[in-house]
């Protein structure tokens, strides 16, 4: 039995390793597909940029297959902006062809793009934007919108142009909950936190109405400011447009929204010859010049959560860490912080926000560029930046806190389920969904509440130099589209990244035109570093492969049903 044993074991010691070699050898495969491709590719003395840029741009760090160097770069927002500023400067490039769609950049995100379009045109390059319909039978407000930064808008024959203005619609699910048995227990701070209301509200609160109806002023008028500027329209004409839409491609020419009909295979054979994917643009960067000042560039993008950050989550861990890294090196002169983020846990959110303080405290500056929110967490994550930017569009501030909990008790009533209860403190059952907070219970969550809040007010008071009382009037959970924030001190400045970066040159003293080195943080991971990472996980192969071989050993013992301790 035990020579069946050593031989079951090295066996599958074998199999792991031939794991091992076979997924370490496609990592070295793709990795030398993707060297092989850039010293194969060169690129032509002209050049015509063609870029996709529809659907969205995720501006997190590429991960998956693409990281093991397998399938392509996959450009986020901020590559794109990236690489059209270094297009403006490159004497080969003349011009830009891009393709558009009802796309899902988000407002900001949208305008980022837009912006650098400009600077683009403005550098005497040529940009067409070319789509097969902004919107078939949907919005393509968005779309549209970023596609007026191109100097000639072309659409597909039989496309539509979907301009139809912007509305916000909130669901309202408290009378189904009541039906049902089911109590939203939360508490705010303060009456603009209404991310629950959809459980706790049969209809808008004021304060709900309100900050709506201000958010949707706000980027109603970026909106249709865009577009006249863009189409060279008078904005009265465009807001009379807007209430007519959406427009076949016909009238879409007749009114000015566009400049001719065409397909894609005819805008690029008229873009001309020296065409190059911009991905393939981007990948084939020479590095910035020996002189330039090194710049780390952390982003931050999705909700926030403790722990490590998968799924396009920011995990607190992995975001101090890569902070942290930034800080401790002493090339490193300066932090550029693009911060994307709705919000999230507390907790996680002071993590991060204490490596800016500590980047701060140790002589460099943090520049924050925000893009389409930086909400509640993502607020606190920046609020003590050395200077904050933000597009006119970008969901900003919602500096308040929320926290409850579902009550079920009802509902098991309706379904006769009965639960058997044995506390062993007062408030044993604070977070049990099986009954209502005590008064005890209630008390305490009120306390964490007040705590959480008033830190959150102190951060923003000290991180944006506010009187507290100021700060008080502004928090609230109020969300602020970002041309607003400005002029209440939550933002030192429109922009995006472009304006971040020149702010960081001023921050280090640095002329105007100093080259940065901008430094990806963390730092990307070689295809080998992953494939073993993969490997070596408890959830990867050779984990599997340790467990399967641990539990062959194990004596059968049945295990005790699991049983719920709070």
């Amino acid at each position: 039995m035990r020579f069946l044993w050593r031989l079951f074991v090295g066996m599958l010691a074998t199999l792991g390793l031939v794991v091992l070699l076979m997924v370490g050898g496609i990592a070295a495969g793709g990795w030398w597909i993707a060297r092989h491709f850039e010293q194969r590719h060169t690129l032509p003395n002209e050049i015509v940029l063609v870029a996709d840029l529809r659907g969205g741009l995720d501006d997190a760090p590429a991960e998956g297959l693409a990281g093991l160097g397998i399938g392509g770069w996959g450009l986020g927002l901020s590559d794109v902006v990236l690489a059209l500023d270094r297009a403006s400067q490159d004497p080969r490039v003349k011009g830009l062809v891009a393709r558009l769609d009802d796309t899902s950049h988000g407002l900001a995100g949208a305008q980022e793009l837009r912006q650098a379009v400009k600077r683009f045109r403005d550098s005497g390059r040529f940009a067409v934007a070319f789509a097969d319909s902004f919107g078939e039978l949907g919005s393509g407000n968005e779309g549209y919108y970023l596609a007026t930064a191109f100097e000639k808008i072309r659409l597909q024959p039989v496309g539509l142009v979907g301009l139809t203005g912007l509305m916000a619609e909130v669901p309202f699910a408290k009378a189904l909950l009541d039906r049902i048995g089911v109590v939203a227990a939360f508490g705010r701070r303060e009456e603009f936190k209404t991310a629950f209301d959809t459980a706790t509200e049969y209809g808008l609160t004021p304060a709900n109405r309100t900050m709506l109806e201000q958010l949707l002023s706000s980027l109603s008028t970026q909106l249709v400011a865009g577009i006249a500027e863009g189409r060279g329209l008078e904005q009265e004409t465009v807001r009379r447009l807007i209430d007519v839409g959406p427009f076949t491609a016909e009238e879409a020419v007749d009114n000015g929204l566009i400049d001719d009909l065409a397909h894609w295979d005819e805008v690029l054979e008229e873009a001309g010859s020296g065409r190059v994917d911009l991905e393939d643009y981007a990948a084939a960067d020479e590095g910035p010049p020996d002189d330039a000042v090194s710049v780390a560039f952390v982003r931050a993008t999705g909700p926030i959560v403790r722990g490590n950050g998968l799924g396009g989550r920011i995990g607190a861990d992995d975001m101090a860490d890569a902070l942290s890294d930034a800080v401790d090196d002493p090339d490193v002169r300066a932090i550029l912080f693009r911060v994307d983020s709705p919000g999230g846990s507390a907790v996680a959110s002071e993590t991060i926000a204490h490596q800016v303080d500590r980047a701060i405290a140790g002589g460099k500056p943090v520049i924050v560029a925000m893009g389409n929110a930086a909400a509640s967490g993502g607020y606190w994550i920046a609020m003590g930046a050395t200077k904050i930017v933000a597009q006119p569009g970008t969901l900003t501030g919602s500096i308040g806190v929320l926290g409850g909990k579902p009550v079920l008790a009802g509902l098991w009533d309706h379904l006769d389920i009965d639960w058997a209860q044995l506390p062993t403190a007062a408030n044993a059952d604070i977070w049990s969904m099986n009954m209502p907070y005590s008064p005890s219970g209630k008390a305490r969550l009120d306390h964490l509440l007040d705590d959480i809040y008033a830190s959150f007010k102190q951060g923003v008071a000290e991180g944006r130099k506010l009187p507290p009382e100021r700060v008080d009037e502004i928090a609230r959970g109020r969300v602020w589209a970002g041309s607003d924030a400005v002029g209440i001190g939550l933002v030192d400045e429109l922009g995006g990244l472009f304006e971040a970066r020149r702010a960081t040159r001023v921050a280090l003293g640095l002329a105007d035109d100093a080259p940065l080195d901008l430094r990806p943080y963390p730092r990307p991971r070689t295809p080998f570093d992953r494939a073993l990472e993969l490997l070596q996980s408890e959830s990867g192969v050779l984990g599997r492969i340790a467990s399967a071989v641990a539990g062959l050993g194990e004596t059968g013992i049945a295990r005790m049903p699991a049983l719920q301790v709070r």
